[in-house]
């Protein structure tokens, strides 16, 4: 699998030591494929115009879908439609590194 291959000439490169490292890579190049479609689906500017403040806000309403799924699951409801919590967990990854790009002035 080329994934699986890539992840581990990451490992190798970065010299990653521990099991959850390496996991961890394979997850992030996860949320870089998702995000590299929503590139192209969205664009920059919905960031731009926003700036941290707007990356703090959709990290705090991702917060808040998170808290609501984990919640309906430990009372034994039926999750969300259309609304897994992976794909939550991959938004929050994802709003993190665009506000690292933004603090270092990197988004374009």
């Amino acid at each position: 699998n080329t994934k699986i291959k890539l992840a581990n000439k990451i490992v190798k490169e970065l010299d990653v030591k521990t099991d959850m490292g390496k996991e961890i890579v394979k997850v992030a190049l996860e949320c870089i494929e998702l995000f590299d479609t929503k590139q192209r689906d969205y664009g920059s500017t919905n960031i731009s115009s926003s700036g941290e403040i707007g990356v703090a806000v959709r990290v705090q309403d991702k917060a808040s879908r998170m808290r609501h799924i984990l919640l309906k699951k430990l009372r034994g409801e039926s999750s969300v439609n259309n609304e897994p919590l992976i794909d939550t967990y991959q938004d929050v990854a994802n709003y993190g590194m665009i506000g690292m790009l933004l603090n270092r002035k990197r988004w374009k």
